[in-house]
């Protein structure tokens, strides 16, 4: 079996690994049994299979469609370096795959297997209060509704980035800076390129700059305020048809209070400047959620969400859809996961009104559900057709349960009641009004190895 064949692969390397570093830590260990340890070492990894069921994930399916089968993975190894508090180095090379995707007999330039990094950065500490960090690098803030890992999928998310970290009495600032380039499309991939200065989005990050600035303010013991400020260059240009660089600006204000039994999000955030499309942007986010435990194994939250839109099928020269850039999606938007952007419903905003109850047997089982209540603000017309701004409920179910120390398991399944509205901007006319989607996944986390010295 492909995944059997891979924990091998794994296993053996981590013990050669672990075996050739052996002697060396057990020398420095023993030149230093009277000294604080200096240095420390973690290696451990991670595999992720995951099978899901698409009866309609993603979209309708119109009838007579079949539904998709697939087995995914991620394999992920994590090495993480430290130097008392002064220096830290993170590597995480990752392969994710489709089961028989891959030839049985490798080829010599490893076709469908490569490995590539999620993560690579040194992180510094300056002085007492500041830290600075370049590399390939995850950014997750606050609640990830505008920054986010994106762990649900395989490949995650990642940014290649400066970045500097503040903190002092629980007040915390987090600065990112990044510019990118891609030769791949305009030039050739020719890392020597002398001339030209063309990105091109193709197979590469969103954006060609980005400045991002949060900051985390405590209220009390139980809340906390933030605010988040972030400008974007954004640019998709061929040499046949060049671009300029338009910024796009968005400014954010989260509260966040976790009591005993109640907690309360409230976040609002704007969007101006312009698109990549060179369109003047004036757009929205609002959301609001309170969760309440009687105990400590229920939690029951209501919220909404509100994300402005534009008018389908009514001319305009302004946007007015936002675009949460970075979000992780699947963790506010039903997991069937139609609502990835704004530009998935042709523009026309959302708003999402929701249940979420979450039950924790005990300390291996817990079990979730999630009803969702879909509609847009926008008015919806095709030609001399106005439809409705309901656009349906979906359902999710799921579960967790802990195995043991590594080893965990996740599934769930999920069903979206649409209509007519919903079919027309997802563009499927002729889609069921049922649809489904289910998933099983086991997650292991082995650690390798651990060495102070």
């Amino acid at each position: 079996m492909l995944y059997t064949k891979y924990l091998n692969r794994i296993l053996t390397l981590s013990i050669i690994f672990n075996f050739s570093l052996f002697p060396l830590l057990s020398r420095a260990q023993k030149n230093q049994q009277n000294q604080e340890p200096e240095n420390s070492f973690i290696f451990s990894g991670q595999l992720r299979p995951r099978l899901e069921f698409r009866d309609g994930n993603f979209q309708p399916l119109v009838k007579g469609q079949d539904p998709a089968a697939l087995i995914s993975e991620r394999i992920r190894f994590k090495m993480d370096y430290h130097y008392k508090d002064f220096l830290t180095v993170r590597l995480s090379p990752q392969t994710v795959g489709v089961w028989g995707q891959e030839a049985m007999v490798q080829g010599a330039e490893n076709s469908g297997n490569k490995i590539a990094f999620f993560e690579a950065w040194s992180q510094l500490k300056l002085s007492p209060n500041w830290d600075v960090r370049l590399g390939r690098q995850v950014i997750s803030l606050d609640d990830e509704r505008m920054f986010g890992e994106l762990d649900w999928a395989q490949g995650a998310r990642a940014h290649d980035a400066l970045s500097f970290f503040f903190h002092k009495n629980n007040y915390e600032v987090k600065s990112f800076f990044a510019y990118n380039q891609n030769y791949k499309t305009n030039y050739a991939d020719n890392l020597n390129n002398p001339t030209g200065n063309l990105y091109n989005t193709n197979d590469a990050f969103p954006y060609k700059w980005m400045q991002t600035v949060w900051a985390g303010l405590p209220v009390s013991k139980t809340s906390k305020l933030t605010f988040l400020f972030t400008n974007l260059g954004l640019q998709n240009a061929i040499p046949q048809s060049p671009s300029g660089t338009y910024f796009s600006q968005t400014y954010g204000a989260n509260l966040f209070h976790t009591g005993e039994r109640w907690g309360v999000n409230i976040s609002a955030y704007y969007q101006g400047g312009k698109n990549i499309a060179n369109t003047n942007t004036s757009a929205y986010l609002l959301a609001a959620n309170v969760s309440y435990k009687p105990d400590t194994k229920w939690n029951v939250g209501i919220g909404s969400d509100w994300l402005s839109g534009n008018d389908v099928g009514t001319p305009s020269s302004k946007n007015n859809v936002f675009n949460p850039y970075f979000q992780t999606g699947h963790k506010f938007y039903g997991s069937m996961d139609y609502f990835a952007n704004g530009s998935s419903i042709k523009g026309a905003g959302l708003t999402d009104s929701y249940l979420k109850v979450n039950y924790n047997a005990n300390e291996k089982l817990s079990l979730n559900v999630a009803i969702h209540q879909f509609t847009t603000p926008n008015d919806i017309r095709d030609v001399n057709r106005e439809y409705n701004q309901n656009l349906g409920q979906e359902t999710d179910l799921g579960f967790g349960y802990k195995v043991n120390k590594f080893v965990s398991m996740t599934g769930g399944y999920s069903f979206y009641l649409t209509n007519t509205s919903l079919r027309f901007l997802k563009g499927t006319v002729g889609g069921r009004n049922y649809q489904q989607w289910a998933w099983f996944s086991i997650n292991v986390t082995p650690t390798f190895f651990k060495a102070k010295w």
